[in-house]
């Protein structure tokens, strides 16, 4: 689970790994950072693209609430998303799909993940969406709740090698 520095090295961007670190640095004893471990004046350069997602259990199942979404999102979604679960954004359906897997496997595997994809919402076509999802937990163990970090890049920025049809996923 926190072992390890193979995931950071295949981070993109400086902002994703500065995330990534501090996170690290949350981690004692071999337990997952609480949601008070996080202090926002550690990574307040980074809070208006920063999200807390709240994983409800339903069974066997899982839904995905936005807890708390920085303001930088609204460029993105041209709403409030803050209280919404994510299969409720407005998402082309493939990326509701997309990051449904990618919640999972963070609140199943207790392990972060990093990637980049299209960002599937209208006004967000002509951009990159460099993300990085990083384990919460109450107890140390359980994942209550996921730390969110995205990047927006113009696709005319991103290096030719970075785009790709298909969503790229990295996991630790």
């Amino acid at each position: 689970m926190l072992a390890g520095n193979a995931l950071r090295h295949q981070m993109v961007l400086p902002e994703q790994q500065s995330i990534y670190d501090y996170w690290r640095s949350q981690c004692r004893g071999g337990r997952l950072p609480s949601r008070g471990d996080i202090d926002p004046s550690e990574i307040c350069a980074h809070l208006p693209m920063v999200s807390l997602i709240e994983v409800q259990k339903q069974g066997d199942a899982a839904r995905f609430q936005c807890r708390l979404a920085g303001t930088g999102f609204w460029d993105l979604y041209d709403q409030e998303i803050q209280g919404c679960f994510v299969d409720e954004l407005p998402l082309v359906a493939d990326r509701k799909a997309y990051w449904a897997r990618v919640l999972n496997q963070v609140a199943t595997q207790r392990r972060p993940t990093a990637g980049v994809t299209k960002t599937g919402t209208p006004l967000g076509g002509h951009l990159a969406q460099f993300w990085i999802r990083l384990p919460l937990s109450s107890n140390g163990r359980d994942v209550d709740l996921i730390l969110g970090y995205d990047h927006l890049v113009k696709m005319s920025d991103v290096p030719v090698q970075s785009r790709s049809t298909e969503p790229m996923r990295v996991s630790a």
